[in-house]
């Protein structure tokens, strides 16, 4: 609040409102100022906290992102990453608490609203969680849509809707044709529905742009176990087990 004194004496009025004026704003500044700082510095324990969670580090992650909620509790991107390590540790009452809160403050974040549907997922929230994902699809800020559709896919598979999964994997296939995750889930669905000759397919797309993984070897033997092609099945277990004991 800005205090005026005002005397009888005019020549006199006029300093006291500048100062009074002056000493106002730069109150004001320094206050703006001390925001800025405390935002600036929750920001950057919130980036460490991610990188430290990003390497496994979840004890220094937590320390550094709980310094970051206390200095900035209303940041969306504090509460995103500090849910995220929740999640991670298992606390999902807490994660789901974050994810909220982040949502309320910023509802625009497609990678946001991809992470929170991937959480809500996994807790069994299958419908919520594939509205998340559309909203994290259709944003314009989404450089990689694919993602979010291939998550709407998985989701759905867990509610048994094979027809809505294989659609949204075709969405994140029409976006990136060579998106790993969707090849691999495409071939999965296709070996569950005894399409094994498409399943096969699918899984040389996915093998021609990735590294092989234990899933995907894994899958590889099932198919070709199916076709009768026990040479390849054979030489899929072979390499499933040279991956293992690296």
């Amino acid at each position: 609040m800005l205090l005026i004194i005002i005397k009888n004496n005019i020549k006199t009025l006029f300093p006291i409102l500048i100062i009074s004026i002056s000493l106002g704003v730069v109150g004001g500044c320094s206050s703006q100022s001390k925001k800025v700082d405390r935002q600036s510095a929750a920001n950057y324990n919130a980036q460490l906290g991610v990188k430290y969670l990003q390497a496994g580090r979840l004890k220094l992650a937590n320390g550094k992102l709980v310094k970051a909620l206390k200095q900035d509790p209303e940041s969306s991107s504090v509460n995103h990453y500090y849910a995220l390590l929740q999640q991670k540790l298992g606390d999902n009452k807490t994660a789901d608490k974050h994810f909220k809160k982040a949502v309320k403050l910023d509802h625009k974040d497609p990678e946001l609203l991809n992470n929170y549907g991937s959480h809500l997922c996994q807790t069994g929230h299958y419908v919520k969680a594939v509205e998340h994902f559309d909203l994290a699809a259709q944003s314009p800020f989404y450089t990689t849509p694919e993602f979010a559709y291939t998550n709407s896919g998985i989701c759905l598979r867990k509610m048994r809707d094979h027809s809505g999964a294989e659609m949204y994997f075709r969405k994140a296939l029409q976006k990136n044709t060579d998106f790993g995750s969707a090849l691999f889930q495409m071939a999965k669905l296709n070996y569950d529905q005894g399409n094994f000759a498409k399943a096969q397919a699918f899984l040389l797309r996915y093998d021609e742009k990735n590294q092989p993984a234990v899933e995907s070897l894994a899958l590889c033997t099932k198919i070709n176990t199916r076709l009768g092609e026990t040479a390849k099945a054979e030489s899929c277990t072979e390499k499933k087990f040279r991956l293992l004991s690296r």
